[in-house]
């Protein structure tokens, strides 16, 4: 039998979903050793993506193989047995050949960001210091998102994907009342590594007038090397939802300002 598990973990302490070679630890990681203590079998996880070290997920799918009945609560249970910072909502029946990655449709992501530094943000959003941006031109750095079609230049990794072509159908700024909180928000049917903190990075640099909307175009095309820090900081970033053409979840971690 083929499940999904819902799931949402804070990413503070881990190396990212992907489990590690070496000694790091990882979300997949901690999941496999507790579904294995609670089963007493080898169970292998699929995620429906990588997520970078420090990033978190609001909503989270992956998929295991398991043939014997549940005589307890497998929920209750798991999530006695993990972490606080990783918690577990559904465990779902699928399909034998549904697939937690290659299934998806469509994927959000949300970018934190506070203007002044504040305690109770700094797992969850990124605090930068410069105050004065042009908001116009941020939005139209992220119209020149919504048109454009291969994001080659604004991947990590290029190299490592058959192509680089993305359907991004969102991408916004939501502002607080306060103007000091701000969430980028981005839908795709597909995100390349790192390109949501890259985009970040970049949309700064363009509010803070350090390059120009044309530059911005040009840095996109790959036409110039960008000047400025290339990553936006992991703890802004956070994985939202996930949709299936058999599948759609509520989000049920959430974080402010929605």
């Amino acid at each position: 039998m083929r499940y999904f598990l819902h799931l949402a973990y804070r990413g503070t302490s881990y190396h990212g979903w992907q489990k590690q070679l070496n000694t790091k630890l990882s979300i997949q990681q901690i999941i496999e050793d507790r579904l294995q203590s609670m089963t007493g079998e080898n169970i292998s996880l699929m995620g429906c993506g990588r997520t970078d070290t420090g990033v978190h997920a609001m909503q989270y799918f992956a998929h295991f193989d398991y043939d014997n009945d549940w005589n307890y609560d497998p929920i209750e249970r798991l999530n006695r047995m993990l972490p606080e910072d990783i918690s577990l909502f559904e465990l779902i029946p699928v399909e034998k050949r549904a697939h937690s990655r290659y299934d998806a449709i469509e994927r959000s992501y949300e970018y934190h960001i506070h203007l002044e530094k504040n305690p109770y943000l700094s797992l969850f959003s990124t605090y930068v210091f410069h105050s004065e941006y042009d908001y116009d031109l941020i939005r139209s750095g992220l119209n020149v998102l919504l048109e454009t079609k291969d994001f080659r230049h604004l991947c990590l990794t290029p190299d490592k994907f058959k192509n680089t072509l993305c359907r991004l159908s969102v991408a916004t700024l939501v502002i607080s009342e306060d103007g000091q909180r701000w969430c980028f928000r981005f839908t795709a049917n597909r995100f390349l590594k790192s390109m949501i903190r890259i985009i970040v990075a970049r949309l700064l640099a363009l509010g803070e007038g350090k390059i120009t909307i044309d530059e911005f175009k040009d840095i996109s095309k790959g036409n110039q090397k960008f000047k400025f820090r290339p990553l936006a900081y992991p703890q802004g970033l956070h994985l939202t939802k996930i949709v299936y053409p058999y599948l759609e979840k509520d989000v049920k971690a959430s974080f402010l300002l929605r």
